[in-house]
């Protein structure tokens, strides 16, 4: 092993930003992994090119060697550099592009073989002189190494790699120091492993869930399918979690994990102290004038004993309350009478009623799943509101633990065009939410429609392939991911998703491959074919078949 690669395997040992090396035993250790593995290896050589001025510290562009695959887009390499106080370091990039040069393939060259019958051969790259393919990187970071090649520190990146220094793979530990991760699963949040480097997990650190997140993809490119890897690892860790099921995806994993499915109505009520007086005067039809007020001023003064005393208060009480009020705004019986009959009608709302003992079901470890299949926008929006507040009002009394509380299709309860009733709450608790002892995780399949303040301030994000009209939602959410891995965001495959955060969460953009779940999927595309097999069509039958009595119509030619 060359004095290059010795350093460059000690460089895996990196326990942390600008933390020193103390554990000789893990370092041997590591060593002899790296060697068993044959993981350090030289793939290829930095190059300057004058036309696109590089090495830069804009790219950096190396040639690879011949008997070295590609390396895809999105894989972190290594690259030999020299400190400018001569203090050797390695230069930590993300590869973003390759391309091939062949002079014997232009477009001129390719075309004359195929006219003249004249047979062209010539030696592959490796052995010939002129084919060759270069990898195109953005430097991410650097890593300082001591005199036995061990990493001192990992810093910004400051000092550019010249022409001819050798280029790495990177070793799993300083790609996930480099990226802000952690090491090992058993240390964090376990999301899958970053793409083009599939040896090396993609961890998030604990404290990621404490700042939100934000999960995006069009239909089917596998967004549930995260937040479902997301609820086992927050499981895991005894995180509780509330989660808003709007499509009920989440149902069937939450019973495999051992937690609570509650259908509104039925097993889940909400008080009226849950609400706003606008959440209470959006459900009672035909108010108007006077009514509105004394329905205003009743709930407003019911809210505010509810807010000093930490109680609730339900449908009975709001209409006892405007009875004992009338006489103080000088309302008529003629406006009372129509007003108290009205607001009676949220009796009929199935989700009002008794509150839930929120703080005796969360406790370390509990999923509450609120399955929201089928219920109206309207009726959505209201019980996410309601949920948002009294989980709000228990953490900021620390009446619970932290809590996360997730929202799928978040777009439906809190557009950008609309002011609605969960708005405002949601701003709060993304705003200050940590503070009160939850954190968020909002879904959506349209990021363009949701409200920029909530979005904002999402500062982990896992964006799914999404349509190009989108992309431009997403401007302040891509971090320093480059022109070329956004412009490949539309294309991404199933379960593949950019992840980006801020300097806390996630140090730089990277390429994650989902993990593969221990839990059942409930939001995958149904297969509709097998199940026409199964109730007795068989494949697709020759249209002559389907055709029945003389034929109608005219040909096209006729």
């Amino acid at each position: 092993m060359s004095d290059a690669e010795s350093s460059l395997v000690s460089s895996s040992l990196a326990p942390g930003d600008k933390e020193a090396i103390t554990n000789v035993d893990r370092a041997n250790s590591a060593i002899d992994v790296a060697q068993d593995s044959d993981e350090i290896r030289a793939i290829g050589f930095v190059i300057s090119n004058p036309t696109g001025r590089t090495p830069s510290f804009n790219s950096i562009e190396f040639r690879l060697k011949g008997d070295q695959p590609s390396p895809q887009p999105g894989a972190i390499v290594a690259i030999e550099a020299r400190a400018e106080d001569a203090t050797d370091a390695l230069v930590i990039a993300r590869v973003e592009n390759v391309f091939e040069v062949n002079p014997h393939e232009d477009a001129l060259s390719s075309n004359l073989r195929e006219v003249l019958p004249i047979r062209t051969e010539y030696a592959p790259e490796g052995s010939s002189t002129v084919i060759y393919r270069v990898g195109q990187a953005d430097a991410l970071e650097e890593a300082l190494l001591n005199a036995n090649g061990d990493v001192t520190s990992i810093r910004e990146f400051r000092t550019l790699p010249r022409a001819g220094a050798a280029v790495y793979v990177a070793p799993g530990d300083l790609i996930s120091n480099a990226l802000g991760l952690e090491t090992e699963p058993e240390q964090g949040i376990d999301i899958g492993s970053v793409e083009g480097s599939s040896k090396v997990r993609a961890v998030l650190k604990k404290s990621a869930i404490q700042r939100h997140l934000f999960i995006c993809g069009g239909i089917g490119t596998g967004k549930s399918y995260t937040r479902g890897v997301i609820a086992e690892e927050l499981a895991a860790w005894g995180v509780p979690q509330v989660n808003i099921d709007v499509n009920g995806e989440l149902t069937q994993a939450t019973d495999e994990i051992g937690g609570i499915n509650l259908d509104p109505g039925t097993d889940f009520t909400l008080p009226l102290s849950a609400f706003t007086a606008e959440d209470i005067l959006n459900a009672i039809p035909s108010l108007s004038g006077l009514m509105i007020e004394l329905v205003r001023h009743a709930h407003e003064e019911l809210l505010k004993d509810s807010l000093k005393t930490g109680g609730y208060f339900l449908l009975r009480d709001l209409l006892k309350k405007m009875e004992e009020v009338a006489p103080t705004l000088e309302l008529k019986p003629v406006t009372v009478k129509p007003a108290l009959g009205r607001t009676s009608s949220l009796g009929r709302i199935k989700y009002i009623g008794e509150p839930y003992d929120w703080s005796k079901a969360l406790v370390p470890g509990a999923l509450i799943n609120i399955n929201c299949k089928g219920l109206l926008v309207s009726d959505l929006r209201i019980i996410t509101a309601a949920v948002a507040r009294d989980l709000q009002r228990l953490g900021a009394r620390r009446e619970i633990p932290f809590v996360v509380l997730s929202i799928d299709e978040f777009h439906l309860v809190a557009p950008s065009q609309e002011d609605t009733v969960c708005r405002q709450v949601l701003r709060e608790l993304a705003r200050v939410g940590r503070h009160h002892r939850i954190g968020l995780i909002l879904t959506t399949q349209s990021p363009s429609d949701v409200d920029r303040s909530i979005l904002k301030r999402m500062l982990t994000r896992f964006l799914h392939a999404i349509e190009p009209d989108q992309l431009e939602s997403l401007r302040g959410v891509f971090s320093d991911a480059s022109e070329d891995l956004i412009r490949r965001l539309p294309k991404l495959p199933q379960g593949v998703c950019v992840l980006t955060g801020v300097f806390e969460t996630v140090r730089h953009a990277a390429l994650i491959r989902v993990r593969e779940r221990l839990t059942t999927h409930g939001g995958a595309t149904p297969d509709i074919w097998s199940d026409f097999e199964k109730r007795g069509w068989k494949g697709k039958k020759p249209l002559n078949d389907i055709t029945q009595g003389p034929r109608q119509g005219r040909l096209i030619n006729d």
